[in-house]
Order: C-alpha cells, then sequence, then structure tokens
C-alpha cells in the first residue's frame, strides 16, 4: 500500500510538472521540429548525466532495444502533434485535449495486457470527453488544433500502454534514455535530409536557453523516467487518468501568464470539475480493489 501511495504522490508530481510543458512550448520561439529535436537531445543527454551519477548501466544489449526505439517514434509523434496544436490553436486547448487520451487507453489496454474490456473504463473515458466538449464547446476557430492535439492524445496513450509493458523488464532509467535517443536520431536525420538543422542551444535567445533548459531536464528528463517508473505499482489507465490533471494545471497557468487569449468558456468549469471527479472515482476504485485482492485473493490469479 505504502509503495503505491508513494507512487501516486511522485504521479500527481510528475504531472503537475508536466503543466508547464505547454506552457514552455508557446514560450520558446521555434517551429514544433527544432523545439522538440532541441529537447529530446537535452534530456538524453539529462539521462546520460543521471545514470552516470548513480552508475546505473545503460547498456543497449538487452532484447528490448528495438522495441525502445520504435516506442521513440510513437513519442517523436506524440510530441510534434502536440507543439504543433500549440502554434495553431492555444496552450489550454492543446493540454485539455490530451484527456481524450483515456478513451484511447480504455480501448488499447485491453490488447496489450491480454484483458477484457472494462465497463468503468469506458464509461470514465467518455466523460472525460464530454468534459472536453463541455470546456471548448464547438470553438469552429480551433478545430484543426483540436484534431491535431486529439490524434497526440492517442499517440500518447499508445506509447504509455507500451512503456506499461516494458517497464515491467528493465529500469525506467534505460528505457527513457533509448527513446530519447531513437527521438533524437529520427528527428537529426530529417532535419539533416531537409538540411534544417536548428541553431546550437548557446546560439538561442537567452530566455529560449532557460526555457529549453527546464523543458529538457525537469520537464522530460526527471518527469519522463519518473512517469515510467510509477506503472510497475499504477496501471496505464490509472496513469493516464491522472494525467488528465495536466490540462487543468496547464489552464491555469495560461490564463495567469496570457490572460484573456487563454480564457475559457463558463462551461470549463464543470468540465474541469468533471475530470476530477473521474481521478477522485478511479482513485477510490482502485483503492478498494487492491484492499479485497489482499483480504480474498483471488485463487484463479496465478493460473
Amino acid at each position: 500500500m505504502h509503495a503505491r501511495r508513494n507512487a501516486l504522490l511522485l504521479l500527481h508530481l510528475t504531472v503537475f510538472i508536466w503543466g508547464f510543458t505547454g506552457i514552455l512550448g508557446k514560450l520558446i520561439q521555434q517551429s514544433p521540429l527544432h523545439l522538440v529535436y532541441t529537447r529530446t537531445a537535452i534530456a538524453a543527454a539529462g539521462l546520460a548525466v543521471i545514470a552516470l551519477w548513480r552508475r546505473r548501466s545503460l547498456s543497449p544489449f538487452t532484447p528490448d532495444i528495438g522495441q525502445y526505439l520504435l516506442t521513440s517514434l510513437l513519442i517523436t509523434g506524440h510530441w510534434l502533434t502536440f507543439f504543433l496544436a500549440i502554434k495553431i490553436s492555444t496552450a489550454s486547448i492543446a493540454a485539455a485535449c490530451l484527456s481524450t487520451s483515456t478513451v484511447f487507453t480504455a480501448l488499447l489496454e485491453p490488447f496489450w495486457f491480454k484483458r477484457k474490456l472494462r465497463l468503468y473504463e469506458v464509461v470514465l473515458g467518455v466523460i472525460v470527453v464530454a468534459a472536453l466538449v463541455l470546456i471548448f464547446g464547438l470553438e469552429s476557430g480551433y478545430r484543426e488544433g483540436i484534431l491535431v492535439a486529439t490524434l497526440s492524445a492517442l499517440l500518447s496513450a499508445w506509447f504509455n500502454i507500451v512503456n506499461g509493458v516494458l517497464v515491467k523488464r528493465d529500469s525506467a532509467l534505460r528505457i527513457g534514455f533509448y527513446e530519447m535517443v531513437g527521438a533524437v536520431l529520427v528527428l537529426c536525420a530529417y532535419l539533416v535530409y531537409e538540411n534544417d538543422l536548428p541553431p546550437p542551444l548557446w546560439e538561442l535567445p537567452s530566455s529560449d536557453i532557460v526555457y529549453h533548459l527546464i523543458l529538457g531536464l525537469v520537464c522530460t528528463s526527471f518527469a519522463f523516467v519518473a512517469g515510467i517508473a510509477v506503472m510497475r505499482q499504477l496501471s496505464p489507465f490509472t496513469v493516464v487518468l491522472t494525467v488528465n490533471l495536466e490540462p487543468v494545471y496547464t489552464i491555469l497557468i495560461a490564463l495567469l501568464i496570457w490572460g484573456s487569449e487563454e480564457k475559457l468558456h463558463t462551461g470549463s468549469y464543470l468540465g474541469i470539475a468533471l475530470i476530477l471527479a473521474c481521478l477522485l472515482v478511479n482513485g477510490w476504485y482502485q483503492k478498494r480493489k487492491t484492499r479485497n485482492e489482499v483480504v480474498e485473493p483471488d485463487p484463479l490469479s496465478h493460473g
């Protein structure tokens, strides 16, 4: 129980940090391609330093190395579409659309974990989608951004589920490192082909350097590994549902910084309340299920 509680606390800290991702993406004056390339390069370097400091192996000799590199493609696609959605809409819209990842997770997780579809996951996922509609209504001016951000949510759900499988067999640090390296290699190859490599970090404006370091080291190196590590104790659905707090944090921070530019409709407050209610219901259900499993072990659980 203590391990699960600590994992939940770490997860909520991680999600709060992720809440700044969209804000930093809007503040940094770079295209989504350049932004994600620089972010992943800094993150990979940061993870290498952490591994050296903690004397953890980053040896590529693992049977899952190919899966790490393939998963990096999903992560790359997720971040590219997320930052693109920010550029063509608002930070609040892009972040809130990630709530749809709950629905995608409820549909995809049973396939990866070879279990039946759980009705309550689908119901909670549908409520989150309803909350998303309440928050933004049918804003015709941002339909393209909503579509791109929803695609980003699908990719987010997908790679979180895959990492939920991989973390059972390897350390979160090594998984995160090779997923970042894979993203860097893919983006570097494309940017070299297009002759469009971004300038070195030290040649950027001082504000962009600071934002990139926060984004790469805090929001990625630390938060990404922490987000994988908690999956040892928490299901991918619980992780993704909790991540729905990210848009809440992003919206509040964006309102403080940009004011009316990020202002939401009156119904958005009800939408945020619905998201929080889903988190509470899922937390209660998971706690109750864990307690029942301890008191009354399932005789078929080992079969």
